[in-house]
């Protein structure tokens, strides 16, 4: 992993090379009785010593006993004044101050990390692609304002791409690399059963199920065409808008 420079080139990071770069803290943080408060000292050092990037916390009472949820956004405003545009953000359980993280979790752990800044670094493009110009959310006409409000933001076109990159990624690890299984799996009619969570099922409760929602047909078309970049764990073929 590169060290922090003043003319940053997101485009040598991919998901694979993040995530061993986040598993090189294993020995210090796995395995072993640790503080939330030191935990997340170390990750944060140990993410800023090589990436560009801002790590905050926060808690929440829904976050698992012995986890650690990982969110991520961009700050156009920040961007354009050449200052650091992605925050990491990690979410301890509310009133835990210790927890052990086993290592397979904490492997788990360094993917989303991994997807969560391959994600923003998304955004970032888009962004710098059109000059920074502000796209509208989706226009849902849900009912409830819970559904409302989460359509509107899955709907947005730029959630459409970073998620359809982060949805081809997790779908090519769980089916082995195998794209035709894949595609199986994003036309399998999933309504009433039990799945492990991931983006797509994301995707497909927030639209209710419905595979002729426009929405879904749009984000399925995404996911199959990054199969391809999602086999190297890089969105994009060239630095182009992602090097500063």
């Amino acid at each position: 992993m590169p060290k922090k420079k003043a003319n940053f080139d997101w485009s040598i990071l991919d998901r694979k090379g993040i995530a061993e770069f986040i598993t090189l803290l294993e020995p210090a943080v796995t395995g072993k009785l640790i503080t939330t408060v030191k935990f997340h000292k170390l990750l944060a050092a140990h993410i800023k010593k090589y990436l560009p990037v801002n790590v905050t916390r926060s808690t929440d009472p829904k976050v698992d006993s012995g986890w650690v949820y990982t969110g991520g956004t961009y700050f156009s405003h920040n961007d354009q004044l050449k200052q650091k545009c992605i925050e990491i953000l990690f979410v301890y359980r509310t009133n835990e101050t210790k927890f052990i993280i086993p290592v397979r979790r904490f492997r788990r752990i360094a993917l989303t990390i991994a997807d969560t800044i391959l994600h923003e670094i998304i955004h970032m493009r888009q962004y710098r692609r059109r000059k920074f110009k502000e796209l509208p959310d989706y226009a849902s006409t849900a009912e409830k304002t819970k559904k409302k409000e989460e359509q509107s933001y899955l709907g947005c076109s730029d959630e459409i791409d970073a998620y359809g990159f982060n949805i081809a990624c997790e779908l090519l690890q769980k089916f082995r690399g195998d794209t035709h299984a894949v595609v199986d799996y994003l036309n399998e009619n999933q309504k009433g059963l039990r799945r492990r969570h991931n983006g797509w099922r994301m995707y497909l409760k927030a639209f209710d199920y419905d595979h002729d929602h426009k929405i879904i047909k749009r984000v399925k078309s995404k996911v199959i065409r990054y199969l391809p970049r999602a086999e190297i764990g890089k969105p994009f073929k060239s630095s182009d808008w992602i090097c500063y």
